[in-house]
């Protein structure tokens, strides 16, 4: 496989019977204070590929369809908004997996979002008013039984 370069994260996530790779692109800025430097980071894109298993290549995938995708440190996964209703497709839901206790010292806002595929825009989750640093935010996998 040709290697994927780019992005500052990247997930792998199952979607029907694709594979994609989801790259995230955060901005990364200084945040100079007397007595302190930190870096403060933010989400600004994600790209989503699938991988071609003919080629074998990654193709740029421009809809996700009625697919969801969820990303974070302990879970990527994709659901049907058919299935799930309170979810809108063509979207991808991200948690704050750049944390200051996984890389290089790095700190930053909390940064939980929505991004929708088709036009490039970012909402805030629901949930994203709490401001709880530790432990990270973590998916839970729902169980439609």
């Amino acid at each position: 496989m040709p290697q994927q370069f780019g992005g500052d994260l990247q997930y792998l996530v199952e979607s029907g019977e694709e594979l994609l790779l989801v790259t995230r692109y955060l901005d990364l800025t200084y945040d100079v204070e007397p007595d302190q430097t930190s870096l403060i980071y933010r989400t600004t894109r994600f790209q989503v590929c699938r991988l071609d298993l003919k080629a074998p290549r990654w193709e740029v995938v421009s809809s996700l369809g009625d697919r969801a995708l969820f990303l974070g440190e302990n879970l990527s996964l994709s659901l049907s908004s058919v299935d799930f209703p309170g979810c809108k497709g063509n979207c991808i839901y991200y948690t704050d997996d750049y944390s200051e206790d996984n890389y290089d010292g790095i700190g930053g806002e909390q940064d939980l979002g929505i991004f929708n595929l088709e036009d490039g825009s970012i909402e805030p989750l629901p949930c994203s008013h709490f401001r709880i640093r530790w432990p990270p935010p973590l998916w839970v996998t729902p169980n439609p039984c």
